[in-house]
């Protein structure tokens, strides 16, 4: 059975698969033949929604039961209601996978089920058991969930080359900006630092170019008739198709007119290129800001590597602000490459690899014939199915994990996070054993809760971090221990990024453990989830 490879995005979303020549090769959808599908969801009526272009046309008239963006919302705690019904990220995503997985089927004739799920490489644990979750609800099986910086890079084919190089990813797409380093050696690309911001992508600068023709428009007919305008669906309308298609063309442009009316007032007004990077700057800037960060990040695990090529991916990032900026950072090439469809049919290619997924460990006497040494531990041997050499892939922690502890040694005590594994960790992960004591006597139970990093930086104070959901644990049953008892914890993180804990109380020479893989809904949860999208009616 074929994995197809999906590229579940902020804006737009596509399907990929390996074709009969070993090419990568997208699945069109069945509406109009287009390679993406708009990431909206339109809740028609309680039974009935709309998934792609349709849902997109009407979200400005029926925007109250119209969702996009949904992407930025993966992770978080947070509900629509519809008809009568509640729906999760998770659920709204897995209608978007159900309906790319169904049209594609229709389209290739062949039963799309088994998937390789593509995530910005900033995502954190909750974000990417959140995507997980999604294809579940959707009723994929979902084999893996991979950065999409390392599917540009699978599709560009940069373990092809005779030697080693460090390619930089620079990933601006509809709705989330991500920046990765990666090392490539034939047969191996290895993740070396990310960095991201997941709520920053093309759409913002779509906003600001809505806001140019709105101030031109209203330069034109009147500030009255324009605010009178902007609360109109038809014009709203307009006026969104007319954002998307001038961004599209100032590409290639130098200024572009755009035709907008409102009832018997009309305009024609001019957009130029240098006016639209102008109003834009500062959401370029933070790309920028951002992308130095990483070098930073990069001469600290790696100190003295340079970069070879810098690989633009994602649609926004054709505009020439993006290469223009690189250009003046970097002396390498800066390559746009697909940048539409580079992450599906990195996903694809990708998926077909792992049809002979084999898992090796460091110290075993050989590779089970995979052709990819294990380094790092258990890592991932990817080899056979496109007729080359296996690909091994090493990707790293995006945001520090840690364990909530007590300073005792401050009057009133003041909790804080003691990060056990930090950013640009390889995966997996193994960590040392680190011991901690209760904080008081007379404790009968300890507990346990496993934070992660919120802000740009890791940081102690638990303000900085977020409680993982399912992250909260007991070590239940104990006698009253005296103050200072012994804890053992020990934490690990398997290679896709899944967190898994033991502790144990050590007083008594009695072990106590537990175990928590972490996950943002429980079985019962997406079982219900599941069961509610099934309900659904989903068209195009």
């Amino acid at each position: 059975m074929t994995t197809y490879g999906i590229d579940l995005g902020t804006t737009y979303s596509s399907v990929a698969y390996i074709d009969d020549h070993g090419e990568p090769s997208i699945v069109p959808n069945s509406l109009n033949s287009a390679s993406t599908t708009p990431s909206v969801v339109f809740f028609e009526s309680a039974d009935n929604v709309v998934v792609g272009q349709t849902a997109k046309d009407t979200s400005v008239s029926e925007a109250e039961s119209v969702v996009a963006l949904v992407k930025r919302d993966m992770g978080l705690d947070r509900n629509w209601e519809f008809h009568g019904k509640a729906y999760t990220p998770e659920s709204i995503s897995a209608v978007i996978l159900r309906s790319l997985a169904d049209d594609a089927s229709l389209v290739r004739g062949d039963e799309v089920s088994q998937v390789v799920i593509t995530v910005p490489a900033y995502f954190g644990i909750r974000e990417k058991q959140a995507t997980r979750d999604a294809g579940a609800i959707a009723g994929l099986d979902v084999k893996a969930i991979i950065p999409e910086p390392v599917a540009a890079a699978l599709h560009y084919g940069v373990t092809d080359d005779a030697e080693e190089s460090t390619i930089l990813v620079y990933d601006l797409g509809g709705g989330t900006f991500d920046t990765t380093v990666l090392r490539s050696t034939p047969g191996r690309l290895e993740v070396l630092v990310v960095q991201g911001d997941h709520q920053l992508g093309g759409a913002d600068w779509d906003d600001r170019l809505k806001d140019i023709l709105l101030e031109k428009f209203a330069a034109e007919v009147g500030e009255d008739t324009a605010a009178e305008a902007a609360d109109d669906e038809a014009f709203l309308g307009v006026l969104f198709t007319a954002t998307e298609q001038t961004k599209k063309q100032l590409t290639q442009a130098m200024s572009r007119p755009v035709s907008l009316f409102h009832r018997s007032a009309s305009a024609r007004v001019e957009v130029t290129r240098e006016e639209f990077e102008e109003h834009t700057r500062d959401l370029l800037d933070r790309t920028v800001a951002l992308t130095r960060i990483t070098l930073e990040d990069l001469e600290a695990k790696a100190p003295g590597t340079t970069i070879d090529t810098v690989l633009l991916v994602g649609g926004s990032s054709r505009m020439p602000q993006v290469t223009r900026a690189l250009g003046e950072m970097f002396t390498c090439d800066v390559k746009l490459h697909d940048p539409d469809l580079a992450v599906a049919k990195g996903a694809a290619v990708f998926a077909a690899l792992g049809d002979e997924l084999e898992w090796t460990n460091q110290y075993g006497d050989d590779n089970d014939g995979t052709g990819a040494a294990p380094v790092g531990g258990r890592t991932r041997a990817l080899g056979g199915a496109m007729g080359g050499g296996a690909v091994q892939v090493i990707t790293v922690l995006p945001k520090a994990i840690g364990v909530r502890m007590v300073d005792t040694s401050v009057d009133p005590w003041e909790p804080y996070v003691l990060h056990i594994a930090m950013p640009q960790q390889a995966l997996p992960f193994q960590a040392e054993t680190v011991m901690a004591a209760t904080a008081s006597a007379e404790m009968t139970e300890i507990p346990i809760e496993l934070y992660e990093q919120a802000g740009q930086h890791p940081s102690e104070r638990l303000d900085d971090n977020r409680l993982l959901e399912g992250g909260e644990g007991v070590i239940g049953g104990l006698p009253p221990l005296p103050k200072g008892s012994p804890v053992r914890i020990d934490l690990s993180i398997d290679e896709e990024g899944l967190i898994h804990l033991e502790a144990e109380e050590t007083t008594h020479g009695t072990e106590l453990r537990m175990q928590l893989q972490l996950a943002n809904l429980g079985q019962e949860e997406v079982a219900a989830a599941k069961q509610q999208i099934q309900g659904l009616t989903i068209g195009a």
